[in-house]
């Protein structure tokens, strides 16, 4: 009996003392849809961070054909602890012109702070730099490279503006932690890394190869082969002679007065436009996952164009004879002799065809 009393008593207790509460169990009755999504191919990317080294091939070499170069707004032979008692800052100023290899190379690395490179018809390097009195400028030059960077007594070094003056023919080799870095005129290829920060390259020529975490970049009346890759902002190239690959994650691709055989943009969150030459024999693939596709085509075209779209339309302002299942989401017509091969390919945009 009293069993049953305290089994009765438990029951009450942990029973719901809402008496509004109700347990409602139901059937659902569950369909299996099968939905037919074409192979539109979804770009793959990879996130670059980016890194610096000052290779030094063996002491003897680094004694013997390295010049260092430090700024004079301090005597930084003192102890670094009474640099680093000083309780003021100020700004300081670098500006020094030394003679160079013109084939040489040009690195630099700077954590924050705009990076501006100019060219000239001297053999000579112009250094200007402004910067905290707590950070200090270090150039290394070999016959080979002109080595630059700023340092500090701890940590990183506090914004550097950077404007260098270097002759056509050397090879330019950039990194910015969050820096803006323009290029103009150098020759014998650029490559430039920031994690956070705008690229601008202008006459330039020889492999070219920019990235950018989050910035945008832009390649301007240059020639010779491109890379542009980057995560959060729009590639923007205008005017190139040679092969283009340009991507982004989440960014516009836009490809104008392009003269390209090989030419590749794609996107997973932007719109991707190309007006540009295309090639008999040439290959241009144009891939965005969320955005529109939009190509100009120019009179006198031989092309095999392939579509692809799950949730867009295909517009053309010429008439086209398309092969393939009627209302598919995938499909293909011939230009000409159909020699070039276009793939456009958009998940959920509109694509169209322009005739120029």
């Amino acid at each position: 009996m009293y069993t049953e009393l305290l089994m009765g008593a438990l029951v009450a207790i942990a029973a719901p003392q809402d008496p509004e509460v109700r347990v409602d169990t139901r059937t659902v009755d569950r369909r299996v849809v099968e939905i037919e999504i074409p192979a539109i191919e979804i770009p793959e990317f990879d996130v670059y961070i980016p890194g610096f080294q000052i290779a030094v091939p063996s002491v003897g070499w680094y004694l013997e054909d390295f010049e260092v170069y430090w700024d004079d707004v301090y005597d930084w032979d003192n102890d670094w602890d009474d640099w680093e008692d000083r309780d003021y800052v100020q700004d300081a100023e670098l500006d020094t012109t030394f003679a160079v290899d013109p084939n040489a190379v040009l690195g630099l690395r700077n954590h924050a702070g705009e990076i501006i490179v100019r060219t000239w018809n001297r053999n000579e390097v112009r250094i200007q730099a402004d910067y905290s009195s707590y950070d200090r400028v270090k150039i290394i030059q070999s016959e080979r490279s002109v080595k630059v960077q700023s340092e500090t007594r701890h940590g990183h070094p506090e914004e550097v503006d950077y404007e260098l003056t270097i002759p056509s023919a050397m090879a330019v080799d950039l990194w910015g932690f969050e820096s803006d870095v323009s290029v103009d005129g150098a020759q014998n290829g650029v490559r430039v890394e920031t994690l956070e920060g705008d690229i601008e390259i202008t006459d330039c020529a020889g492999d070219i190869t920019i990235h950018s975490v989050e910035g945008d970049m832009r390649v301007m009346g240059s020639s010779g082969r491109l890379d542009a890759n980057g995560t959060d902002g729009e590639v923007v190239v205008v005017g190139f002679e040679g092969d283009v690959y340009a991507g982004s994650i989440d960014g516009d691709i836009r490809l104008e007065e392009i003269d390209a055989g090989n030419v590749e943009g794609k996107t997973v969150d932007g719109d991707v436009v190309y007006d540009g030459s295309i090639r008999d024999g040439g290959r241009y693939k144009l891939t965005t996952h969320d955005g529109d596709v939009m190509v100009s085509i120019p009179a006198g075209t031989n092309a095999t164009i392939e579509v692809a779209t799950f949730d867009g339309e295909f517009e053309a302002d010429f008439p086209v004879q398309i092969t393939g299942a009627q209302g598919s989401r995938k499909f293909s017509f011939v230009i000409g002799d159909g020699s070039a091969r276009l793939e456009l390919h958009s998940f959920d945009g509109d694509i169209q065809l322009l005739r120029r």
